[in-house]
């Protein structure tokens, strides 16, 4: 049985914006100030931005292979079986996690009513055995809905979309109408950290995270009606949307937060109530009935998310599996076209992140560095696609496809630098292990011993990852030595990403190669119309 194609255009932008619009509106705004301080307004702009010109390469290459957890299959049709299973793995790993840390961000705000759910450690929360409890019953539930069926989980969240917009706009709205000091955007400096902390805020604050929700429109690509039109439509207008959405919504926390709470800084801000922050503020303004909607949302908004990324991770799953990158049993669906053995999967490994999570904020910097490697993948296979596949149909055609898609890996490239050395170093052990597996795993294989791994066509990613570990190692960002200044490494930056651009070209598969899994794909992948 095969994966349907069900999923209106409209459906299709609600999940990307309920994906986007998650538990990053509920803690983005403070944690994104308290990095970069009143530009962190310039943050969510210039974050949108970025993410955009992502996108640009993912339109055309989602609508050409519209495939179910499609951008996992890019890599492997452009430079073989080594390279395509690793960014499935990178892509797999981050989408996976995304649900276990939206429910921690419910549970980090229901501590505030319900009690020893959670305790703080340090500057963070940690979940209690109690937490876990109810961490493991909204992770279960969470799994029933998408078993149940992605149609209804995409028409029911059109509702749930409606509301988790409603209620943000709202809140700015009421931050901007109420008791604002406009005195906060420059009584400490409009950019107190410099441009060095807008960047940084967006790594590390959750604009990027947030944001990078736009990709469940390319990981249900496979089950979209008319892709042609409907993932170019969900991809931009759910950036364009919450860019908006985020920025007047961080306005609104700049102007309200009493000036007591940062005397010490914006780095060190404080109110009663932080670890819920957009209801801590409703609390010193006296909105009592806005505090009781906030917690409410607090569960809508996260939950949503994380619906549309449990679809993403088990249709990520399945395709791996049936690029044989993971066990057959994975590509196995239901009555409901469902990979609801993905989605078990997916439950377990999910419930084991809560353990070492000790907070919202502990994993974004992480996530954000991964989700971008996992993209760059995008720009890298759009120009080879033009030589090796260029008789297949392109609905959506990029105008300037070398320059462009040079320009959206550099801005990947800038973006996981920003995430700094603290966090590089892990997301390449990280990535090292997943090698490991996976080589392991193809030696004990008897069915896959014998297959071609495509090493040659592998080398570009080793030379990348090594390179962008000593640009990250020399930076200014988080634990960086300070050798490459900022400014410098925006040349750096440059340098490095046009010899990757250039290598990945250069080793890519024959044409030939590269049609012969393209054709297997699409014949795997294929799916019933209605």
């Amino acid at each position: 049985m095969q994966l349907k194609r069900n999923i209106s255009k409209t459906s299709l932008l609600f999940l990307s914006i309920g994906s986007i619009v998650g538990s990053g509106w509920l803690f983005g705004s403070f944690y994104t100030a308290q990095t970069a301080g009143p530009a962190a307004i310039l943050s969510w702009i210039l974050g949108g931005i970025c993410v955009g010109i992502i996108a640009l390469t993912f339109a055309e290459l989602s609508t050409m292979l519209p495939l179910s957890g499609g951008s996992t299959a890019y890599s492997l049709i452009s430079h073989g079986k080594m390279t395509g299973a690793i960014f499935a793995w990178i892509t797999w790993l981050w989408t996976m996690v995304v649900a276990p840390i939206e429910v921690q961000a419910v549970l980090q705000y229901a501590s505030n009513y319900i009690p020893d759910i959670s305790q703080k450690v340090g500057t963070s929360h940690a979940l209690t055995g109690k937490g876990l409890v109810l961490a493991t019953l909204l992770m279960a539930i969470l799994s029933i809905i998408n078993v149940i069926g992605v149609k209804f989980m995409a028409e029911t969240n059109k509702f749930v979309v409606i509301w988790k917009l409603i209620i943000p706009i709202g809140v700015a709205i009421l931050l901007l109408t109420a008791n604002i000091h406009p005195s906060n955007l420059t009584s400490a400096g409009f950019a107190p950290f410099g441009f060095d902390g807008i960047l940084s805020s967006i790594a590390v604050g959750g604009v990027s995270f947030s944001f990078f929700g736009f990709q469940t429109a390319i990981f249900l690509a496979g089950e979209a009606k008319n892709p042609q039109k409907s993932i170019p439509f969900a991809l931009f207008g759910s950036i364009l949307a919450s860019m908006t959405l985020y920025a007047v919504l961080q306005l609104g926390f700049i102007l309200s937060v009493d000036p007591s709470a940062i005397s010490g800084g914006w780095d060190k801000i404080s109110f009663s109530g932080d670890s819920g922050p957009l209801a801590g503020i409703c609390i010193s303004l006296g909105f009592a009935f806005m505090v009781k909607v906030l917690y409410f949302d607090a569960i809508i908004s996260p939950f949503g998310t994380a619906v549309g990324f449990v679809a993403s991770s088990s249709r990520i799953l399945y395709s791996m599996s049936l690029q044989g990158d993971a066990p057959k049993a994975f590509s196995k669906v239901n009555r409901f076209s469902i990979p609801w053995v993905s989605i078990v999967a997916n439950f377990v490994i999910g419930m084991l992140f809560f353990l070492p999570f000790s907070g919202w904020q502990s994993m974004i910097a992480f996530l954000s560095a991964a989700i971008v490697l996992s993209l760059a993948c995008g720009p890298i296979c759009l120009p080879i696609f033009r030589e090796k596949l260029k008789d297949i149909e392109r609905p959506f055609k990029l105008p300037f496809p070398k320059l462009l898609s040079f320009l959206a890996f550099y801005v990947c490239n800038l973006m996981l630098q920003w995430t700094g050395w603290e966090t590089v170093w892990k997301l390449e052990v990280a990535v090292a292990l997943g090698i490991l597996i996976f080589i392991s795993s193809h030696l004990l294989n008897k069915k896959t011993r014998n297959e071609k791994l495509h090493l040659k066509s592998f080398s570009w990613l080793i030379v990348y990852l090594i390179l962008s570990g000593i640009v990250s190692y020399l930076g200014t960002f988080k634990g960086g030595t300070g050798l490459i200044t900022m400014q410098m490494a925006f040349l750096v930056v440059a340098i490095t990403s046009f010899i990757v651009f250039i290598l990945a070209d250069k080793t890519a598969l024959s044409e030939k190669e590269s049609k012969e899994i393209y054709y297997k794909l699409i014949k795997d992948h294929s799916s019933s119309k209605k």
